[in-house]
């Protein structure tokens, strides 16, 4: 399986410039013959709270990916903000009106759609965002794919889960230059404790105030990186062994030694809740 990591340096909102600088990944990709490619968090417009401006454009930009996965012939990983349906919104009043996605296009469609958990307070994202419910997994050729979104991957719950389906997962962000060194370090442990490929695509450049510098690599199911470390726009590559992952969850066999229900009453315990 090979990836191909968009290290974008993202204009600021420009929907229009952002779509022309993806389809020239989509291009190089298509020479370094990928079987997908993954782009950073908001990835046609910038980490934005400008959601009702922007949000009303979600389908344009989805379009957009799968258009060029059906041109191109590569699968697209990529981010979007999206109106929460109606019919939650009637459920929910008190909810923000927002999303932000991670979604998957395969051969022109959309695949696999999915809402960030933790939107991220200390960054006041939770303030326009909505935070999602689910965990979203795929099959792509009998391999399983996730994904989560920046802050996510300070969780590391929702990597287990994720886990018990998923070969490889993504995770792509946003993520500040002042702490891009955590970002290295949660990367390789998710991929550690989980025994997955990690993907983690971040951006490049300015945007609204913040700059980034990249860092976006693969790590292997053991913690390894097996990739370069950039800090400049650039299409990165790797090839995942799915065959060495199955052989190592094989012979040590992690997650067989998780006590889950133990975990589960502990959690019960420490909330007040009821045992059953």
């Amino acid at each position: 399986m090979r990836i191909g990591l968009a290290q974008m340096d993202i204009s600021w909102e420009n929907i229009e410039k952002n779509m022309d600088k993806a389809e020239a990944f989509f291009a190089k990709g298509k020479q370094k013959k990928l079987d997908f490619l993954a782009f950073p968090e908001m990835t046609l417009t910038g980490f934005s709270m400008n959601a009702d401006r922007l949000g009303p454009c979600w389908q344009t930009q989805v379009n957009f990916f799968k258009d060029m996965t059906r041109k191109y012939g590569i699968g697209a990983v990529f981010g979007y903000i999206m109106p929460v349906p109606d019919q939650l919104l009637e459920l929910h009043p008190d909810w923000n009106h927002y999303h932000n996605r991670l979604a998957i296009a395969v051969d022109g469609e959309l695949r696999l759609s999915y809402a960030k958990i933790h939107p991220f307070s200390y960054g006041r994202e939770a303030r326009t965002y909505q935070g999602g419910e689910s965990i979203e997994t795929m099959d792509w050729k009998g391999i399983g794919l996730g994904g989560f979104i920046c802050y996510d991957l300070r969780f590391p719950e929702i990597f287990q889960i994720s886990s018990r389906k998923s070969q490889v997962i993504f995770v792509i962000s946003n993520w500040p230059r002042e702490r891009v060194d955590q970002m290295d370090r949660l990367l390789a442990a998710r991929a550690i404790e989980n025994q997955v490929y990690i993907v983690g695509v971040n951006r490049v450049g300015d945007g609204d105030g913040l700059s980034y510098k990249g860092h976006s690599a693969v790590y292997g199911p053991e913690g390894e990186r097996l990739t370069g470390m950039s800090e400049k726009e650039a299409l990165i590559v790797a090839d995942l062994d799915l065959d060495r992952l199955d052989r190592l969850r094989a012979d040590f066999p992690l997650k067989s030694d998780r006590k889950e229900d133990l975990y589960i009453r502990l959690w019960k315990e420490r909330l007040g809740l009821p045992a059953k």
